[in-house]
């Protein structure tokens, strides 16, 4: 049961976070939808340039113990996880084009943050 529950944790996080950068990708030239390494990429990036350095701090923290927690990649190393989204950081200017468009990048770092932190909170709960 601990398992179905957690995967369909995962499921919902990849939903949550996922869907309005595929929507993105498929409006900004008929791409494929990105990974989730490189949906990850870019929400660290976008927090370093919106937020202020302690909301990326904390945005990054939490974003590596999703990573280590199998939030981002299921069943794959998290230390190769890490790196590949290290490698796959792309321009701020590509992601955010303009300061006025911090706000609602904001808002959804915080939904992904809230949703994040329920799902690693529940998920430190069931391994004690």
């Amino acid at each position: 049961m601990t398992t179905t529950r957690f995967n369909i944790a995962a499921v919902v996080t990849a939903a949550v976070i996922g869907m309005p950068m595929m929507a993105g990708a498929q409006q900004a030239g008929g791409e494929a939808p990105i990974s989730g390494e490189q949906q990850e990429a870019d929400l660290r990036v976008i927090a370093a340039r919106c937020g202020t350095p302690g909301f990326e701090k904390a945005f990054y923290k939490q974003s590596r113990a999703a990573v280590a927690a199998g939030l981002v990649i299921k069943n794959r190393d998290p230390v190769q996880v890490e790196k590949t989204i290290t490698s796959l950081r792309r321009s701020p200017i590509v992601l955010v084009a303009t300061q006025a468009d911090c706000a609602a990048e904001l808002k959804r770092l915080a939904e992904v943050q809230k949703h994040r932190s329920e799902l690693l909170r529940g998920g430190a709960g069931r391994k004690k």
